[in-house]
Order: structure tokens, then C-alpha cells, then sequence
């Protein structure tokens, strides 16, 4: 005898794929992954974090769980983050930037007993002029706060300021993101430095000898905005610089330029630090240049925070204490 087919029950759906239980995560091993993923190291993540290594460890363990993924692998050069932990990182970062928003309450603030650890990102010439006094004032008025300054990582620079990684960019001054907030600090403009005693220079400078002496430059400085800066002047020109001479910091170049034919060029400002210690001169760059505006950027949510409000106004008053450049050499 043939059955009839039962009905009334549906066929059981297939179950979706699992994805991590985000209502029971903890925001702290989120921030605990972001730390990883800059520093790709456990035990740097432990300084910075204040914790043990076997924490860290720990953390990463149940991150690997969490998102089916090894997220970092070991390798010669350090921890390489997998695809997923790249996709998961940027998504991470916005998540945790709606939470501290979201989160937020205004807390009384004292600096001199605060305990507050802030992140700047600045180029060697803000930060050669800006953290000397920074830093005594710190000292003075603020003597647990911890500043911390990092080298700009422009490509990311929107990033780190978004995820609270870094407090304060300070840079060349334009007309920042729309959830940015920005003040200027400082002006100034580039010059030219050469060995008080050059065989071809005695307080003038042509194009033709600009061009034609190398220059000593910190290495990538053609990717910063003063480098940008010469680099497109001589270009609209339709000229060319001499190959240069290649450095790691803005520090070396007095010593580099001393004695030789060399030529740099860097901020009026440090060029005058740099003329008080060795004999070198000062000289007009032959070329039509934009001056130099310096400023700090911040996120919007971080604008109404009062010890950043504080942060703010011990780096203005910082550059305000600076010697304005002068029209002329």
C-alpha cells in the first residue's frame, strides 16, 4: 500500500554560520587586540598595557577563540596579523570609538595629581621645539601625568586620532577632516644652511649654486611636508636638486654640513638653534615658498574632555613661548 506523505512539519533550516557572541565580550580584550596589532609583540603589549606577558598571552588566546582566527603569527621579523585580524582591526577600532563616546562622562580633572597617560604624534622639528617645555611643565605642575610622543604616521593619521590611540597630532596646519578639530600653534618658514667658511657662499644664495650643491636631508623627507614643499618648487621649475646626502634625523645636520660644501634646508627656527652652536650661516631659499603653519588636531570627541581641554593649552602655551620668525634673515 502506498503512504501518503505527512504534512505540517516543515524540514529543519539549516543553522547559520556561528558568529562570536559580541553581547558578552570584553571591551578590554578588544583594546587588548588593537595594542597587539600596532605593537605586533606580546611582551611590547605588556609594557604598554601595565600587564604581564602571560596576560597578554591569555588575551590573545581567547581572541583567537572568539574570532576562529590565529589573528597574529609568529614570523623572524615579529607577529604578522592575518587578513581576517586586518579586516577585524578597522572594524574594532570604529566599535570602540562609538563606545567611548557613548560612554562618556565628564570627570573632574586635576593635573597635579592625575595620573593620565596622553599620546602626541609630532615631527622631530615640533617636537625638538614643543616638549622641552612641555616637559617642564609637566615636572612642575603635572608631575604624574605621562606624555608620550610618537613619529607621524600620516597615512593613518585620521585613524589613530578616531581610535584614541593617539591624543594630539601635531603637523603642518590645513583644513582637517570634518570630525577633526584643529588650532594653530606656530609659524614659521624654511631656509637654507650652509658651513660659515662654504668655498662658493658668503651670505647669498642663487638658484644656480642651491641647485647645484647637495643637499644633506633626513632620510624621507621628500615625504614630509617641507621636503613636499622644495621638492614642488623645483619642480615647477622644471629643475632638478643634486642627489643628496642622506641622514637619519634633522639632528645630525649642523655636523653633517660643517666643514664640507654640503647645503640643508629646515625651519628659521632650528636653523638659529642650530647657528648658535656651529659655524655655519644662514641664507634666503632662492625659491617662492608658502610659510610654514604648525597646528594640532584632535578628534571631536575628544573636545569637551577636560584634561585633554588641559593637554591643549600646555602645548599652545608651549608654542606661544617660541620666537616669532622674522620677515628677513
Amino acid at each position: 500500500m502506498r503512504q501518503t506523505p505527512r504534512k505540517g512539519l516543515p524540514r529543519p533550516v539549516p543553522a547559520a554560520p556561528t558568529i562570536p557572541a559580541m553581547d558578552n565580550i570584553d571591551i578590554k580584550l578588544l583594546r587588548t587586540l588593537l595594542v597587539l596589532m600596532s605593537e605586533r609583540s606580546v611582551s611590547r603589549t605588556a609594557d604598554r598595557l601595565d600587564v604581564s606577558q602571560p596576560a597578554v598571552s591569555h588575551a590573545l588566546a581567547r581572541l583567537r577563540i572568539l574570532f576562529d582566527d590565529p589573528l597574529l603569527l609568529r614570523s623572524r621579523a615579529g607577529m604578522v596579523p592575518t587578513d581576517r585580524a586586518s579586516e577585524i582591526e578597522a572594524r574594532v577600532r570604529r566599535l570602540l570609538a562609538e563606545y567611548d563616546a557613548l560612554a562618556h562622562r565628564p570627570q573632574p580633572f586635576d593635573p597635579s595629581v592625575s595620573e593620565r597617560h596622553f599620546v602626541l604624534s609630532a615631527p622631530e622639528y615640533a617636537e625638538h621645539l614643543l616638549m622641552p617645555p612641555i616637559f617642564r611643565h609637566l615636572r612642575a605642575h603635572a608631575p604624574n601625568i605621562r606624555v608620550e610622543v610618537r613619529a607621524p604616521d600620516p597615512e593613518r593619521a585620521y585613524e589613530l586620532l578616531e581610535s584614541g590611540e593617539v591624543d594630539l597630532r601635531i603637523a603642518w596646519l590645513r583644513k582637517p577632516a570634518q570630525s577633526l578639530r584643529s588650532m594653530q600653534l606656530f609659524q614659521d618658514r624654511i631656509v637654507c644652511i650652509a658651513d660659515r667658511d662654504h668655498p662658493a657662499l658668503d651670505g647669498t644664495l642663487s638658484l644656480a649654486d642651491f641647485l647645484r650643491y647637495p643637499h644633506a636631508r633626513p632620510w624621507g623627507m621628500g615625504r614630509n611636508m617641507s621636503g613636499r614643499v622644495i621638492d614642488e618648487a623645483v619642480e615647477l621649475l622644471g629643475k632638478k636638486l643634486a642627489p643628496p646626502f642622506l641622514v637619519q634625523n634633522f639632528l645630525t645636520i649642523p655636523y653633517t654640513i660643517t666643514g664640507s660644501d654640503l647645503l640643508a634646508v629646515l625651519p628659521l627656527v632650528l636653523a638659529r638653534a642650530f647657528a648658535a652652536q656651529q659655524p655655519i650661516q644662514i641664507l634666503e631659499v632662492p625659491l617662492r615658498l608658502p610659510r610654514m603653519r604648525y597646528g594640532a588636531y584632535w578628534h571631536e570627541r575628544s573636545h569637551k574632555d577636560v584634561g585633554h581641554k588641559w593637554l591643549r593649552s600646555v602645548v599652545l602655551q608651549a608654542a606661544q613661548g617660541l620666537q616669532a620668525p622674522p620677515a628677513a634673515i
